[in-house]
């Protein structure tokens, strides 16, 4: 009886400090969304030209969703999706709800450029050529004027290798003087990932880049999730409730120094 009882106090200790941690969380969150200048202070500037380069569609609103509603109140964004999303041979329906999401993101139709190539496959195994990546993004960026680029970072918050493939193009297109303003979405690690609140203090204190979407912003994400009705299954049902992605994004700037490894940057 003894062991049980004490299994049952720790048990209970553990329920509390967890209720503790959610509501000092939730509190903070609140905090930050009231204070406009607290929120926007760690913003990119307004005034530019924006293109965030994804791999599939669904990415825009799975991943960075808070950073375009943050985006599109200041700045001229863009959209530069570098496949159909044809794994399941849904690439016609992918594209109209790609679509129907950007227009609930606020990104304007004629800001929305769908790449259909041969060679840039919908495939989770698949690693992209940084160099057709990199000259695609190029000519885009050149014709549009666009002063700021944002994409993922070297893990790709999946590992998926076709996000991993815009990294290390973006990467090495930053070692071009043009392409200063170079940013990615920042990984993090899969308890963090699902933490949702929780993770909101860590963010919000340890990076100097962050965009967080306010409650009613994230019913807007959900609706715009929802807009991919073909890839809302039930797990990502979960990643829609429990992902931090749908609620704070962090970004850091693609450096010419974490650009400079081309070790692994090769396509097999």
């Amino acid at each position: 009886m003894g062991k049980y009882f004490e299994y049952d106090i720790k048990m209970e200790e553990l329920t509390a400090l967890l209720l503790i941690i959610l509501v000092i969380c939730s509190a903070i969150y609140f905090c930050l969304n009231c204070r406009t200048s607290w929120k926007h202070g760690k913003q990119l500037s307004s005034g530019r030209r924006v293109m965030l380069v994804i791999s599939h569609p669904d990415d825009e609103v799975m991943f960075f969703g808070p950073t375009i509603l943050g985006l599109v109140q200041t700045n001229e964004v863009y959209l530069l999706c570098l496949s159909v999303g044809d794994f399941r041979k849904q690439g016609k329906l992918r594209k109209e709800e790609l679509y129907a999401s950007c227009k609930i993101l606020g990104i304007q139709e004629q800001n929305i450029i769908l790449v259909n190539h041969t060679s840039l496959k919908d495939d989770p195994n698949v690693r992209w050529r940084e160099e057709l990546v990199s000259d695609i993004v190029s000519r885009h960026v050149s014709s549009l004027s666009i002063n700021t680029v944002i994409t993922f970072d070297r893990h790709g918050v999946s590992s998926h290798k076709n996000h991993i493939s815009l990294y290390y193009a973006l990467a090495c297109l930053a070692l071009e003087d043009e392409y200063r303003s170079v940013y990615c979405l920042t990984s993090v690690n899969l308890m963090r990932k699902y933490s949702f609140l929780v993770d909101i203090p860590m963010s919000y204190m340890l990076c100097s880049i962050v965009y967080m979407a306010g409650p009613a912003q994230w019913l807007q994400l959900r609706r715009a999730m929802h807009a991919h009705s073909s890839q809302v299954t039930w797990y990502r049902r979960l990643y829609i409730t429990f992902s931090r992605y749908m609620l704070i994004n962090t970004l850091e700037p693609i450096s010419r120094a974490s650009s400079s490894n081309p070790g692994d940057k090769k396509s097999k």
